[in-house]
C-alpha cells in the first residue's frame, strides 16, 4: 500500500459565525456584489446671512428616492406608443418642497408630512420652481451620470410670517398623476398649499431642525446620481 499526500489550497471565508469556502458557487453569488444601477439622491441646504454662512444651519445627507420617484425614472426614458410615437412620461422635475413634519425616510413616502407654502401669493405656493439642472460629472461630449437641481430662497420665502422650523423636503415634478387626457402632462401640477398633501415628491429627505429666519436666505442643492 503507498500513502499518498495531496495538499490542498481552499480559501476560507467567515459570514455572520458560518465558514465557507469560495469554491461554493451559491454561497459566493449571495455575497459577492453584482452589477446594479441605483439612483442615489444627495441632499444639502445652508442659511446665509449678508452672503456668509450662519454657523449651524449646514443640513446634508442621502435621500430616500421614493416609490413615485422609481416610477418615473422607469418610465420617462420609455414609450407608451409608436404609432403614433408618444413617452410614457413627458414631465421632468421642476420643483421642491419643504415642511415642517417629519416621517422616515422610506420609499412609500407620498407627501410631506406637514407642507408650508413658501410666500404668500395666490393663498399660499407649496412647490418652488428650481433653477435649471446641472451636469456636475459632464465631460466632453457627455452629460455623466448626476443632474443638480438647485434654488435660493429669498429672506421672506418660507419663513413668511417670521421663524420657520424645517424638518423636511421633496423633490417634484411638474406633471399631475390625475391630468387628462393624459397623466402627467407638464406643467399640470398643483402647486397650491391646499392641494399639497395629495403631492407625492420623487425624493424625500427628512433633517435636524432648520431654523430659518427673515434674515436668512436658504441655499438649497439636491443631486441624483445613477
Amino acid at each position: 500500500m503507498i500513502d499518498e499526500l495531496r495538499p490542498l489550497d481552499r480559501l476560507e471565508l467567515r459570514h455572520g459565525g458560518e465558514v465557507r469556502y469560495l469554491n461554493d458557487p451559491d454561497w459566493v453569488e449571495e455575497i459577492l456584489p453584482k452589477d446594479k444601477i441605483y439612483v442615489e439622491g444627495f441632499f444639502s441646504a445652508v442659511c446665509r446671512e449678508r452672503g456668509k454662512i450662519v454657523p449651524g444651519t449646514r443640513r446634508e445627507g442621502k435621500n430616500i428616492v421614493t416609490l413615485a420617484g422609481r416610477e418615473f425614472y422607469a418610465r420617462v426614458g420609455s414609450y407608451s406608443s409608436y404609432s403614433p410615437l408618444t413617452k410614457a412620461r413627458t414631465d421632468g422635475v421642476r420643483y421642491v418642497g419643504f415642511g415642517i413634519g417629519t416621517t422616515p425616510e422610506v420609499s412609500s413616502v407620498t407627501h410631506l408630512v406637514t407642507p408650508i407654502s413658501f410666500d404668500i401669493s395666490s393663498g399660499g405656493l407649496f412647490l418652488a420652481e428650481l433653477a435649471i439642472p446641472t451636469y456636475p460629472l459632464q465631460t466632453s461630449g457627455s452629460f455623466g451620470t448626476a443632474v443638480r437641481y438647485t434654488r435660493e430662497f429669498a429672506e421672506t420665502e418660507l419663513s413668511t410670517v417670521g421663524t420657520v422650523n424645517l424638518t423636511e423636503a421633496g423633490l417634484f415634478t411638474d406633471g399631475s398623476p390625475s391630468s387628462t387626457p393624459v397623466p402627467f402632462t407638464p406643467g399640470t401640477r398643483d402647486r397650491s398649499l391646499a392641494q399639497s398633501l395629495s403631492q407625492a415628491p420623487n425624493s424625500y429627505k427628512s433633517f435636524e431642525i432648520l431654523k430659518k429666519t427673515q434674515n436668512f436666505v436658504l441655499q438649497v442643492a439636491w443631486e441624483i446620481r445613477f
